[in-house]
């Protein structure tokens, strides 16, 4: 077998056309459990091997250190170590600038890691008194506006505009904005964010300097590109020049951060961002049983990418009420005990909710029953800061993981359990616009799509939020997730009664009505 046999061994048509393939700027859309990150790899490979691309000369942007990490080894795998620069946007942006400080003799300034601590000690010298968590929205507004180019004297008008559900009121958070930066230029250190600003600024401004380091990487690749942003895009551009050496892939179904500025634009307009662009789509799922998969399907808003399941029949979705939240915790426990055994490692279970709060009493209630586990906590695309999240003591080396929707994005496991869909979490309360809702539909797309043969999905008809016990209603998207495998095969999925924890064959009355 040749090199370019080898590279193109095991892949289905369309995988094989969107690593083969001359065609740039090229999109390939690539639908979950589909292949993404093989298809790049082999493609920068395969390229590479028939001369197409300079392995010294290209690079690859991701949007975590995980990822990219990932990408390396993946590439060293098919024989690349060392060949293909693969990073994130901000680690390609932070060594354009240490080169160009370096060039210029100039003193780097220091990078900001704690943009909460700041922000906190800002807004008391503004007299304002804000708890842990209004700093925390602070910064993720001040985050959100620079990743989409808005500078602090237009922000409260353009948040009036496009944000809901603010605790703060938008003319505070933009004073803080511009004292923040001012802060920050007073103490000369820059942020993450200004990695990408300052990088961008040095290429607009000299155009000399942007043609040398078009000439440095002369070979784009892009992953997760449904996760770019404004300020993402426009550096991009300028990497690029009037080249268009460029591929992108991504997935439309889940573009779930345009609350802190992603914006799923550029790769729904690929085309008319990058005029005589090459659009491919991979749409055979490997992961995900059929009856997953029509969950999943059932969620996402009209209109979207379907994918076509290749995977064996599996048993339908579960879907169990609970009394409360500290039940449904304490049967999510005993159901991963249960499932545990000879041939099922703790490893392949996880659990999953829609906020950090809930994620963090779940696996509270797993430390409890002994089980080990770790906490992915959600994070920002591209925060390069994000981990792989925290274990718990005990047996490091197969645990179940305990994450948020978010932190889930790009990992599987055999077996989920989807905690807390309820009215008011899936989708969240401050959810308003129809475009805020769509993105609730397919983060919930992305955890359903988690699951490789097992999915069961819980709701709690009390939950308690501090001192606070409120009276719940089951999530909108239950009914679609019943609905989409009682259509495919009879009896109903399996409801548990919150009072006895039975299952029984039953539809689900209470959600009638609920879907739009």
């Amino acid at each position: 077998m040749t090199e370019l046999e080898g590279l193109l061994g095991g892949l289905n048509e369309r995988q094989r056309a969107a690593v083969a393939t001359p065609e740039t700027p090229l999109c390939i859309r690539a639908g979950a459990g589909t292949g993404k990150t093989r298809v790049l790899t082999r493609r920068i490979a395969y390229q590479a091997a028939i001369g197409a691309i300079d392995p010294k000369h290209t690079l690859a942007l991701t949007f975590t250190r995980k990822a990219a990490g990932e990408l390396r080894d993946r590439l060293a795998g098919l024989g690349m170590r060392g060949s293909v620069t693969a990073g994130t946007f901000h680690r390609a942006a932070y060594s354009q600038l240490r080169t160009r400080w370096a060039e210029r003799g100039a003193k780097p300034p220091g990078l900001l890691h704690d943009k909460r601590g700041l922000t906190a000690r800002v807004a008391k010298q503004a007299g304002v008194n804000l708890s842990n968590a209004e700093v925390q929205d602070a910064v993720v507004e001040i985050e959100w506006a620079k990743a989409r180019r808005v500078c602090a004297d237009r922000y409260p008008v353009v948040a009036a505009a496009l944000r809901h559900g603010l605790e703060l009121d938008p003319a505070l958070i933009g004073d803080l904005y511009r004292r923040f930066e001012a802060e920050k230029a007073k103490q000369r250190v820059v942020d993450f964010d200004d990695l990408l600003i300052l990088a961008l600024q040095d290429l607009d401004d000299d155009p000399s300097y942007a043609e040398a380091r078009r000439w440095v990487f002369q070979h784009l690749f892009v992953d997760e590109f449904q996760d770019v942003n404004r300020l993402q895009f426009d550096l991009l551009r300028a990497w690029l020049g009037d080249r268009s050496d460029l591929c992108a892939v991504g997935d439309p179904n889940q573009a779930i951060y345009s609350w802190n500025g992603a914006d799923a634009a550029y790769i729904d307009r690929f085309g008319e961002w990058l005029p005589g662009a090459t659009v491919l789509e991979l749409t055979d799922n490997y992961r995900s049983t059929p009856q997953i998969l029509a969950a999943g399907h059932a969620v996402l808003p009209a209109g979207a990418d379907r994918l076509t399941a290749h995977s064996l029949d599996g048993p339908r979705p579960t879907i169990t009420t609970h009394a409360d939240d500290h039940d449904e915790a304490a049967a999510i426990a005993r159901a991963l005990r249960d499932a545990k055994g000879p041939e099922t490692a703790w490893s392949s279970m996880a659990v999953l909710a829609r906020t950090n709060a809930q994620a963090a009493k779940l696996a509270a209630a797993l430390g409890r029953a002994g089980i080990p586990h770790r906490v992915r906590a959600g994070a920002r695309p591209g925060d390069p800061g994000a981990d792989d999240g925290q274990r718990s003591p005990s047996n490091r080396a197969d645990a179940v993981d305990v994450a948020t929707f978010h932190a889930a994005k790009g990992l599987e496991w055999p077996i989920v359990h989807i905690a807390g869909l309820e009215q008011g979490l899936v989708p969240i309360s401050w959810a308003q616009s129809s475009a805020e809702v769509a993105e609730e539909q397919r983060l919930l797309y992305v955890a359903i799509t988690r699951a490789g043969t097992r999915l069961h999905c819980h709701w709690a008809s009390e939950r308690s939020f501090g001192n606070r016990t409120a009276h719940r209603s089951p999530s909108p998207y239950l009914s679609a997730i019943l609905n989409a495998n009682s259509r495919e095969t009879s009896p109903a999925t399996a409801l548990s009664s919150p009072a006895s924890n039975s299952a029984v064959g039953v539809s689900i009355p209470p959600l009638a009505g609920h879907l739009d």
